[in-house]
């Protein structure tokens, strides 16, 4: 970790804890499905309930990647590689009640990620097929909503890119909030409260 008066930088990150960190300040929940699934996002993102309201209704759309995992194979890399290019992510909790009425169950039924936009959403699955004895399980997204199929993609590209290398971790530099664009270091932005977000992995190109 390196610092100075004007950015901090970090180039090498885990994920760690033992629940996910829910709760925090800046956080909302929007409950969909009749309360049976609750979406978590960041206050600043564009989730409108309104237009998620019957999202869940509409078509299923399944896509599979070519990235497959182990029995305990963590498959968590996924999210950093979601977050560091898709402002969209949010987390998916789907209850055991709205897998009986049909939602199609995530790979982590209280923790999955999601893409969100406008009246669509996707979010990833698991299956076993048991074609690869030392990795029987397949990864995919399920999509709803008119845009469903397009966020589905958008996530099956973050699983086969975080699927060619597994353990890479992004660079991120934190800048104060009034830094102006020309000023930032490469990568992809995330404008917070008090500070912008950079998040690069090494083999991006700026």
């Amino acid at each position: 970790m390196a610092e100075d008066a004007l950015t901090t930088c970090a180039s090498d990150m885990e994920l760690c804890g033992f629940v996910p960190v829910i709760g925090q300040d800046g956080e909302r929940t929007t409950p969909l499905a009749d309360g049976s699934v609750r979406l978590h996002h960041d206050e600043d993102q564009l989730v409108d309930p309104e237009k998620l309201a019957g999202v869940f209704v509409t078509p299923l759309t399944e896509l599979w990647s070519r990235s497959r995992v182990g029995g305990q194979e963590t498959f968590d890399g996924i999210w950093l590689r979601a977050t560091v290019f898709d402002d969209t992510v949010c987390r998916v909790e789907v209850t055991a009640q709205a897998l009986a009425n049909g939602v199609r169950r995530p790979a982590v039924p209280t923790r999955s990620p999601a893409l969100v936009s406008g009246s669509s959403l996707a979010h990833l699955i698991v299956e076993r097929d048991d074609a690869d004895p030392e990795r029987p399980s397949r990864l995919g997204a399920a999509g709803y909503g008119p845009a469903g199929v397009v966020l589905a993609r958008n996530l099956i590209t973050c699983i086969d890119t975080w699927g060619r290398d597994r353990t890479a971790t992004p660079r991120m530099t934190i800048h104060p909030a009034e830094t102006p664009d020309s000023s930032l270091a490469p990568g992809h932005v995330i404008d917070k409260g008090d500070s912008r977000v950079v998040l690069l992995f090494p083999e991006t190109t700026a």
